[in-house]
């Protein structure tokens, strides 16, 4: 079949999708989200039917959850699942209602259905706006990880802990054991170059805060994500429709094992990294830096027939920087200048003790404390009702290095812009009538890059609610000179000096439909065209859910990209599902890389098997088993992995649970990548031990 012909299908295919008569479903995710727990989340992503973007975002909503009585219009868009239509009802229904007492609640004034209602339960709280007081609630969770003999001790560790009391108020706290990260980066001036010290283990509070949220006022000290409007001028939450601030106390966990040595030579002869056994460690529990500081919103303030909304924000965040977006900004004026060494990133050598003897050089590593970024912002709207306002948001950002001895800055290719100060300014609006929609913002961005100087961006969306669709419909522009990177509007995948919302304009179409409860579909249709030169390109999907007979459902889904390397997927997944006690699922996927490639596309393909149990009501068993083979013609290029595990997750009580795990991962291909590697086969233990009160 030739390209052109696949093409053609595949648009057709989405189109017919698009406009034929359905009942509703939002259309932010990829798969209908129905998750009880957060592992539920990393197996979507694990077997391919969530993006990293959607479950970015579905994990912070997971940990952060919506509260059903404060929650607004956009916040309550969020959650998976819900169209608008569905969020006006239950917004209808907690008006007239004057609160919502339980999720039930929604399910017995006909505000969604019960399918729906158990999708979203393990993403929402409900906090009656009346509880008294001195009621408090809250929970505490410990992770711990270890893969065995070559893993550094202690165990990699974290904890998270939230607390909810005095009706308003909120505080949340993550502290992480960290054994994998170099420390105290410093400019060597003898060595011209950066120096650390190396590895150890130490305990890391990354994120606590403090948040007030009533009826008319919100404020939060501490670590926070803020966004508003189409998520063009600025925007941190990861959420499909911000408004407003929450506080962040956001932790997750990488799948892969991390390099016990990260060296190269340096100053020595040779690497003291081995490279006959490459060994490999548990990584330590991982976390996003967004915002760090303070921020104060004024939800309503009545004025004429509407109300006003006003929010300020501050934030002074310590980042980790990858050591190779660092640039000497004394040795090098422009980083774009690849042809001048100088403008290479500095080495980082790894200091002993005595600092005269001979040091390696870190390979790839993070370097801890390097820069603070100073940023405040504001957003000012006026709303006439909950589907029509207009707004302006603007921010400013300075970033500092730390590092003293030396004038640093970022590389051409780091995700924020180099040269100095940079921010963004932008007006945002919405208009809501009957089953329509519409949503525009457009914004300028500021920074300080020589030639440079700032550009403009828009979006312009459109969201039709009918009885038996959901229709969203955007277009884009994104200058060349659009370098803002609190910019997370909807963007193709490719990036101009490492920023996606930059360079391109486009269109996109995201559809998600149910024939009453037999069968489902999704599709999107994504074109665009780089500014700076290069043809169209397109992302296609479309994914059809069938109910079989009985307990029986079948899933098929297909992609396709033009961009960069070309590519089409196509996966089917056959899930038994015996009520609440066993599902059984099966899946299959093939996917052809390079499809005009001299010589034919690369083929891969992956296999997966899920059984989830719960014998009785307190006890929960998974267990499964994937195998990834890519490029299955030669076994010498890329991997072929078999990775199964088997988790046990027990209610000791009402308010306490005990999870454990075991994984064991097999690296099957002949690299000598993986010949090296050590361990191999890998064992992973996990615990898990939440309480809540």
């Amino acid at each position: 079949m030739s390209l052109r012909r696949v093409h053609g299908i595949l648009f057709v295919s989405a189109w017919l999708v698009a406009w034929f008569p359905r009942a509703a479903r939002a259309v932010q995710y990829e798969v209908f989200v129905h998750v009880e727990a957060e592992e539920d989340l990393y197996d979507l992503l694990v077997s391919g039917q969530l993006s990293k973007r959607s479950f970015n975002a579905l994990l912070l909503l997971y940990q952060s959850k919506v509260d059903l009585n404060r929650a607004d219009r956009e916040r309550l868009y969020a959650l998976p699942n819900l169209d608008f239509a569905h969020v006006d009802r239950i917004l209808r229904y907690r008006a007239e209602a004057g609160g919502i007492r339980s999720v039930e609640d929604l399910k017995a004034a006909g505000a969604l259905d019960r399918e729906l209602l158990d999708a979203i339960r393990a993403f929402v709280i409900v906090r009656s706006r009346k509880a008294p007081k001195p009621q408090t609630d809250g929970f505490t969770r410990v992770h711990t990880r270890w893969s065995g003999l070559y893993d550094r001790l202690p165990p990699a560790a974290a904890a998270q802990a939230r607390v909810k009391t005095l009706r308003n108020l909120d505080i949340g706290a993550v502290v992480v054991l960290t054994r994998n990260d170099v420390h105290r980066v410093r400019w060597d001036q003898n060595r011209q170059g950066l120096s650390a010290e190396p590895e150890r283990v130490r305990f890391v509070l990354p994120k606590l805060y403090t948040e007030w949220d009533d009826d008319e006022w919100e404020v939060v000290v501490g670590t926070y994500r803020i966004g508003f409007g189409q998520r063009l001028t600025f925007d941190v939450t990861d959420q499909v429709s911000p408004n407003g601030f929450f506080g962040d106390y956001e932790l997750r966990r990488g799948n892969d094992l991390a390099l016990r040595c990260r060296r190269r030579a340096g100053e020595l002869l040779e690497s003291p990294c081995p490279t006959d056994r490459v060994a490999r460690v548990t990584p330590d529990y991982q976390w996003t830096n967004r915002l760090a500081g303070a921020a104060v919103g004024v939800r309503r303030v009545a004025v004429g027939p509407g109300w006003l909304q006003a929010y300020g924000w501050g934030s002074y965040q310590v980042h980790r920087v990858p050591q190779a977006e660092v640039a000497n900004a004394s040795a090098c004026q422009d980083p774009r200048l690849d042809e001048d060494p100088a403008c290479k990133a500095p080495p980082v050598y790894v200091r002993d003790a005595d600092a005269t003897k001979p040091a390696s050089q870190l390979s790839f590593g993070m370097l801890p404390i390097s820069m603070a970024e100073g940023l405040g912002g504001a957003n000012v709207a006026y709303f006439w009702n909950a589907r029509a306002h207009i707004g302006i948001t603007g921010y400013g950002s300075a970033p500092k290095w730390l590092v003293d001895g030396v004038e640093l800055d970022f590389q051409e290719f780091a995700t924020r812009p180099f040269g100095g100060p940079f921010g963004a300014l932008g007006v945002d609006a919405a208009y809501g009538f009957g089953v329509q929609d519409f949503f525009v913002e457009v914004s300028r961005s500021f920074d300080a890059q020589p030639n440079g100087g700032g550009g403009y961006g828009a979006v312009l969306r459109s969201v039709t609610v009918l009885q038996t669709t959901e229709l969203d419909i955007s277009v884009r522009y994104y200058g060349e000179s659009y370098a803002n990177p609190y910019a997370r509007p909807v963007s193709a995948p490719d990036e101009l000096d490492g920023l996606r919302a930059r360079d391109e304009t486009g269109g996109r179409l995201r559809t998600t439909s149910n024939f009453g409860r037999k069968l489902g579909l999704r599709s999107v249709v994504d074109v665009w065209h780089r500014l700076s030169g290069g043809g169209v390109n397109a992302v296609l999907f479309a994914r059809v859910d069938v109910d079989l007979h009985g307990p029986w459902r079948w899933a098929f889904w297909t992609s396709y990209r033009s961009s960069n390397d070309q590519g089409l997927v196509t996966a089917t997944r056959l899930a038994c599902e015996l009520g609440r006690r066993l599902t059984i699922a099966a899946q299959y996927q093939h996917e052809w890389v390079g499809l005009v490639a001299t010589g034919g596309p690369r083929q891969d393909i992956a296999a997966l098997l899920q059984i989830i149990a719960r014998p009785i009501d307190r006890l929960r068993l998974r267990a499964r088993a994937r195998y990834d083979f890519d490029d299955i013609a030669n076994n010498y290029q890329l991997a072929q992995v078999l990775w199964s595990y088997l988790e046990v997750a027990v209610t000791l009580r009402k308010r306490d649970a005990l999870r454990l795990r075991y994984d064991v991962r097999v690296f099957l291909d002949r690299r000598e990548s993986t010949l090296a590697r050590v361990p191999n086969p890998e064992h992973w233990l996990s615990f898990e031990y939440s309480f809540r009160f």
